[in-house]
């Protein structure tokens, strides 16, 4: 789980001279996701309010491939609850497109005035492992060989067995 600490807001408080801040946290769970080919992960996402910050706040992603993902947020805009947790659901899609590799995103939650971000590291996998097709091939292999190498039964052209040297 990996917590950033987003933003530190200054609320005028109404009537009064002094001044309350909030902090707000974004919270990635899991930080780190492994996807094969063709897989979907998901990840909770969840934005801690400790004051109320008033307005709609979407989430986003920066720093993925041009291409290869579909990512998206269920629901991807939210009114965060007064002094409580604001919460939803990322999935990451790893299309026929990903190639193999390793790298670090951003989830993004996008406020009124105010901007978080939070790490994420992803590391997709290919499909199948390298050794499947590879057996795939020597059994291949070994299907036209075995023939080969089995004694063939001599026949004579009328189809009968001829006898060896006896």
């Amino acid at each position: 789980m990996m917590v950033i600490l987003l933003a530190v807001v200054t609320v005028p408080v109404a009537g009064s001279a002094r001044m309350l801040q909030s902090e707000l946290t974004l919270t990635v769970d899991p930080s780190s996701v492994v996807i094969k080919v063709g897989d979907t992960a998901r990840v909770n996402v969840t934005l801690r309010d400790v004051m109320l910050n008033p307005g709609k706040v979407c989430f986003g992603v920066e720093g993925f491939p041009s291409s290869g993902f579909i990512e998206s947020f269920d629901p991807t805009c939210v009114d965060p609850k007064p002094d409580g947790e604001t919460t939803t659901r990322m999935s990451v899609e790893a299309t026929p497109a990903a190639a193999p590799q390793n790298f670090t995103a951003s989830v993004v939650a996008i406020g009124p005035n105010w901007t978080a971000r939070s790490p994420i590291n992803i590391t997709v996998e290919p499909a199948m492992s390298a050794w499947i097709p590879w057996s795939i091939i020597f059994v291949f292999v070994l299907i036209l060989i075995i023939p080969l190498l089995v004694r063939t039964r001599k026949t004579d052209s009328a189809g009968h067995r001829k006898r060896s040297g006896r």
